[in-house]
């Protein structure tokens, strides 16, 4: 059998899919018996990219043929099966395929797909071999969602009597998604459904058990509301919850799968790992695949420096994306000088961030500003402690899991923490929140929000000085003209609060000592009696004729 043979007998298998570019160099070459080092250096590729390739190629080649292919096993493995069906590899190949009916609607082009080969595997043992009738695939924005579901539904097609992709990003109407699918699966023999969403439903199941399908739904957090615990309804696509839970819960032979940035409740309440609802969680890229995407849009930079950036932005694809275009257009393509300026967040990371963090919940969006202010992974009881006003256990602890079902924040070992990326934006987003409440005299935030934590580590309170506190005076100054203007209304809020005008306990006082320490203000003579002096650090400040008469909330260790 000859390469060509070989080739064409391949792209047969594969549904009559033609080979990309990089994987018919990766299959040539090992077929002529080349390593994937040799593969890498002969054309120029990055070796884990290579090794993806060949990976999901022979992924790929095993699920036609049923039995095991790898590099080595190649061409033995091909000449059986050419043999079997005893035809003319070069001619057309009939393979027994389920495949009578696909639909792709919007689906996007995955001809560039990188890595995710373990996702892909579990996500083909899942609904081949597992029988899953419910999989949800959830991620944060830009994580490659709906990449890996149009991957997943390439590869699967042969196993299905029908494949249908719809996106759901403009929130259609439950009644009209499931006339569009039922018309397709009745081969357009059903054309008008009941008026009762429960028996739409009803018809709909009755299709999956008659025929193996597979139903994507791309984008289903469009159908969730904002500003509420995750996984709650818009009005008005409360159908769609009661899809999910009947498809989870009655027997049929298809599988319906969704991607979402937030974790549907019917999904929390049915899933497990021996059970037909499931769950993967999508994580960043691997670094190699990473690092692809960044040698392709061009950029410079060493192994350490790819990797540093792949890590710094959690190797979320779209983020990665977005950095490239931004470092190869305004640092001509070096990584070094960009990591050197030290930002991460680029005007269209930060609408991708934006739009998640204008969903949360007040309680969700005050969590997010405590961990951006810890820096590091902190635990669920430090984390109740900072709150000003109490806040039971349960109370946190659920919308820990609601962030989590956001796919916002991570945890391990009952602590928790964000990616850097979106602790960057989190903690812009507080330092432009409190300028503005000091230029209006309107505090909210600087009042539950510590901007530094006198007890923290040395290298955590730094880092806080230097990335919260020090940018809010460099911004007001910038908006108020000077620093004689930022003192003076520094000191109006100190009058405020005294005042009782506004709400006087919690972190404001302490917050507005901090700020003024900061700038270098003479303190002789300053007032601050009456107020809660929280998470002030008076180790290294001339406390001379400063009046702190009836103050409270001193830390341990951070004055006189």
């Amino acid at each position: 059998m000859t390469v060509e043979e070989a080739i064409a007998l391949v792209e047969q298998l594969l549904s009559g899919t033609r080979l990309t570019k990089v994987q018919e160099i990766v299959f040539r070459q090992c077929w002529a018996g080349q390593t994937y080092s040799d593969i890498a250096l002969e054309s120029d590729y990055d070796l884990g990219y290579i090794k993806d390739v060949g990976s999901e190629l022979w992924r790929s080649l095993s699920q036609a043929l049923g039995e095991k292919v790898t590099k080595k096993n190649l061409y033995t493995v091909l000449k059986r099966a050419a043999k079997q069906n005893s035809i003319n590899p070069s001619s057309s190949l009939q393979l027994p395929s389920l495949a009578n009916y696909t639909d792709w609607g919007e689906a996007i082009d995955v001809s560039q797909f990188y890595g995710r080969t373990h996702d892909l595997a579990t996500l083909s043992r899942w609904v081949l071999q597992d029988n899953c009738r419910v999989v949800s695939l959830l991620g944060m924005g830009g994580i490659g969602k709906t990449a890996l579901s149009v991957k997943l539904a390439q590869q699967l097609q042969g196993q299905f009597e029908y494949v249908i992709w719809r996106s759901l990003r403009h929130a259609p109407s439950f009644s009209d998604k499931l006339t569009e699918c039922i018309k397709i699966l009745s081969n357009q023999q059903v054309t008008t459904l009941p008026a009762s969403s429960h028996e739409q439903i009803t018809y709909l199941i009755e299709y999956l058990r008659k025929s193996r399908c597979l139903l994507i739904l791309d984008n289903f957090d469009t159908l969730l509301q904002d500003g509420k615990r995750a996984g709650s309804y818009r009005q008005g696509y409360e159908p769609y919850g009661e899809l999910l839970w009947r498809l989870g819960e009655t027997q049929h032979q298809s599988c319906v799968l969704i991607t979402s940035r937030e974790k549907p409740a019917q999904i929390a309440a049915l899933e497990g790992d021996g059970l037909p609802v499931r769950t993967l969680a999508l994580s960043g890229l691997e670094v190699a695949a990473g690092q692809t995407i960044l040698t392709l849009k061009g950029l410079s930079g060493s192994e350490d420096q790819t990797r540093q950036l792949v890590e710094c932005y959690g190797g979320n694809p779209l983020a990665l994306k977005i950095a490239a275009t931004s470092i190869r257009d305004l640092h001509e393509g070096s990584i070094a000088n960009f990591l050197s300026e030290g930002t991460t967040v680029f005007q269209g990371i930060g609408h991708l961030l934006e739009d998640q963090f204008q969903r949360l919940s007040t309680l969700e969006q005050q969590l997010m500003y405590w961990l951006a202010i810890n820096r590091e992974k902190v635990s669920s009881t430090k984390l109740q402690t900072a709150f000003t006003s109490p806040l039971s256990k349960p109370k946190l602890i659920e919308t820990l899991e609601s962030l989590r079902w956001r796919s916002l924040i991570e945890s391990n070992t009952g602590q928790f923490t964000q990616q850097p990326v979106v602790m960057e934006y989190v903690t812009d987003s507080l330092v432009e929140q409190v300028c503005q409440e000091i230029i209006t005299e309107s505090p909210q935030y600087l009042l539950t929000h510590a901007l530094m934590q006198v007890q923290a580590k040395d290298y955590i309170r730094d880092s806080q000085i230097n990335l919260i506190v020090c940018p809010i005076l460099k911004q007001l100054q910038i908006t108020l003209g000077s620093v004689h203007q930022l003192d003076l209304k520094l000191g109006r809020l100190i009058r405020k609060l005294q005042s009782k005008v506004i709400e006087t306990v919690g972190y404001g006082g302490g917050n507005l000592l901090n700020l003024l320490a900061q700038l270098d203000t003479d303190l002789t003579g300053y007032d601050f009696s009456g107020l809660d002096m929280r998470e002030c650090d008076l180790r290294t400040v001339n406390l001379h004729a400063v009046n702190f008469t009836r103050t409270s909330g001193f830390c341990p260790g951070s004055c006189f």
